[in-house]
Formats: C-alpha cells, sequence, structure tokens
C-alpha cells in the first residue's frame, strides 16, 4: 500500500506542475554524469559529451568528473585520459537525476595525420580542422598543412577542413586504438580567390608563381633540381634511387615513384624473384619488393642525404635517421664492414670510430 502511494502522490504532483502555467521542469530534461578515471594525467584529461562538446568537465587530481547539464536519454562520453590514451563511453540519462560511472579504463588512443594542400597550388592561409562533435576545434594546421589530431577514441568521425578563401571540406574517417591514420585533403579555392592570381594569393612551397599568373612546379630550367628539367611547368628527369618525386617522370629508368612508410614519396627499384632482380645496388637491401636503405643503418630514403653533413656529436646525426650514426672528424657516418653496405659513391673506409662509410675520394 506504501508503494501505491508513492506512485500516486507522484502523479498528483506531476498533474499539478503540467497545469501550472509558471512552473518550469527544465531541469527534469538534463541529468548529471560522474565518473572516474583509472588513469589520467589531470593536466589534459577532459570529459565532453559526443556531439555536444560545449557540455565538458575536467578531471581532478582524483581521476574524478562531473558532467552538468546532460540532456535525458542515451548519450555517449568522449573522454581525454593522457596525451596518448582516450576512450568513448555509452550511458543513459534520466532527467533531474544523477548517474555514477565508475572505473573508467581509458585504451590506446588514436591520431589523425592530416595533410592538407589546395588543388590548385595556392598558399594556404588560415588553416584549420576541426572534428565535428569533439572538443578538437578549429585546430591551426603548420604553414605545409600538417597537424596531428588526438588522442582520439576509437570510432569514426567527421573532420572538416577550411582555409581563407577556401569552402570547407568535410571527409569522414575512422581510426582504431594505437593507429595513426593519414588524411589527405585538397582544398580547392574559391572563384573569386583564384581570379586573383598567385601574385597576390602566393604559392605554397615547392612552387612558383608563374607568368600566366598560376602556381606551378617551373617555367625555366633553373628551379628545378640537379639533373632535372622544366618541361611543361614540371621537373622531369631521371632522378636517382631515394629521390624525392611526385611522379615517374622524376624517376630513372627501371624505378617508380612510390609512397614510403615514413609518409614521403620517392623513387624506389623493385626487387625479388616477380620483378627480375634478385639484388639491389650497394646500401640496398630487398623490403617488400622494393630496393630500399639498409634498415640497420638508415630509418628510411630521407636519412640518406645526412650522410657527410656536418655535426657536433653523434646524436646530430642520429636525429636525422641514421640508426647508429657517428659523428667522425665533423661528418656524419654510419659504421660498416663492406663496401657493400654504403650507399652510391660511399666507400667503408676505416677512421679513428672503426670502419665507416666515406665518400669516394
Amino acid at each position: 500500500m506504501r508503494s501505491t502511494l508513492h506512485i500516486t502522490m507522484a502523479a498528483l504532483v506531476a498533474l499539478g506542475m503540467g497545469a501550472c502555467g509558471n512552473l518550469r521542469n527544465d531541469p527534469f530534461r538534463v541529468g548529471t554524469v560522474r565518473g572516474q578515471l583509472t588513469e589520467y594525467d589531470a593536466a589534459v584529461a577532459l570529459v565532453s559529451l559526443v556531439g555536444q562538446p560545449g557540455v565538458r568537465s575536467n578531471v581532478d587530481a582524483e581521476g574524478r568528473f562531473v558532467l552538468e547539464g546532460v540532456p535525458a536519454g542515451p548519450a555517449e562520453l568522449f573522454i581525454v585520459a593522457t596525451a596518448e590514451k582516450a576512450t568513448r563511453v555509452g550511458v543513459t540519462v534520466q532527467g533531474g537525476q544523477s548517474i555514477d560511472v565508475k572505473g573508467v579504463a581509458p585504451k590506446d588512443a588514436g591520431f589523425f595525420e592530416m595533410r592538407v594542400k589546395s588543388k590548385g597550388g595556392e598558399l594556404l592561409t588560415g588553416a584549420q580542422v576541426s572534428v565535428v562533435g569533439t572538443p578538437f576545434q578549429r585546430l591551426q594546421l603548420d604553414s605545409e598543412g600538417r597537424l596531428r589530431v588526438g588522442p582520439l577514441p576509437d570510432g569514426c568521425y567527421s573532420v572538416a577542413v577550411s582555409a581563407t578563401g577556401f569552402p570547407m571540406l568535410q571527409a569522414e574517417a575512422c581510426v582504431g586504438p594505437g593507429e595513426k591514420k593519414e588524411i589527405k585533403v585538397d582544398l580547392e579555392a574559391a572563384e573569386d580567390y583564384v581570379n586573383r592570381g598567385c601574385v597576390v594569393t602566393g604559392c605554397a612551397d615547392g612552387l612558383v608563381c608563374a607568368p600566366n599568373n598560376k602556381c606551378v612546379e617551373c617555367h625555366a630550367d633553373s628551379q628545378c633540381g640537379e639533373g632535372l628539367s622544366c618541361v611543361g611547368f614540371r621537373c622531369e628527369g631521371p632522378g636517382a634511387q631515394c629521390a624525392a618525386c611526385d611522379g615517374d617522370w622524376k624517376c630513372q629508368a627501371g624505378s617508380s615513384c612510390q609512397e614510403l612508410p615514413e609518409g614521403v614519396s620517392a623513387c624506389v627499384v623493385p626487387c625479388g624473384s616477380d620483378s627480375g632482380a634478385s639484388t639491389c645496388d650497394s646500401g640496398f637491401t630487398c623490403q617488400g619488393g622494393r630496393c630500399l636503405p639498409d634498415a640497420a643503418r638508415f630509418e628510411g630514403c630521407h636519412a640518406l642525404p645526412a650522410l657527410n653533413t656536418p655535426c657536433d656529436g653523434d646524436a646530430r646525426c642520429r636525429d636525422q635517421g641514421l640508426t647508429d650514426g657517428l659523428c667522425v672528424e665533423g661528418a656524419c657516418t654510419v659504421p660498416c664492414t663492406t663496401d657493400r653496405e654504403c650507399p652510391g659513391t660511399f666507400l667503408c673506409e676505416d677512421s679513428a670510430a672503426g670502419r665507416v662509410c666515406r665518400p669516394r675520394r
């Protein structure tokens, strides 16, 4: 009987509130979510509501958070715990009530590696990216249109990118735990912006403003690298192995321009039984059907130019991608035992630090 009475009284109160025009029921449309993280860094930790990043809470020194004003019904929490960990947690909120989410354990987070450029080669200014529905809003890209966005909980997101003179473009992408997902975006400038010409807008790095007021790679041979010529506003020629490229026209016969794991494109030679080439040139080894710099000495193609560059210690050489780099007589090099381990014109010679790769004299 007591339970029935309580229910009846609650119903009468609810009817009375509905009949009274000056009483509001807003408090019953939202609730509060309290919780505690098992792992966190209070300096970076943040809890927000997916789809409503303005509803957010910081995390105190004991990993606790209080999220107020959460709309009643199903919701999802977006949790950044540390610089490398995050998670999303589903909850159901009752209007006018508080729920407690205990022992929230964050997971390895993912990251978006943004690579943004303009289709016409115009210089990007004011370029920014937002992950829709999350606290990652209006993040500025660097001068090369690059930015790492995260930590992001495992899931799928809409990513909005814009820049001065460029309409916003939105892309969809998913990221898994611990994954670094590259997102390449080509922005197309508004017509009135394009019509101003590159004399006004400027050109992205690596491009020049041609007499026709368009951004191009070159309009004279002198604007190309060694061994390359300007043909049809682009630099062409037989680039060496590992030379940077943006198309096969910059690579020597028998090689092609391919994207490498380190995020750059370079001229590479095929190897293995299917290619007809059983071995690679000195300093290179067959890795996944491609001749690439020996991984025991070089982190990738981008590390080769570091050989014989000035240095003031081993650390400077290793920072440039020479895995076990040494600074010998003021120049960066790597240890070796035979000439086959040294790329290009380098030979394996004796030094005060043992046998190292040195340029042919």
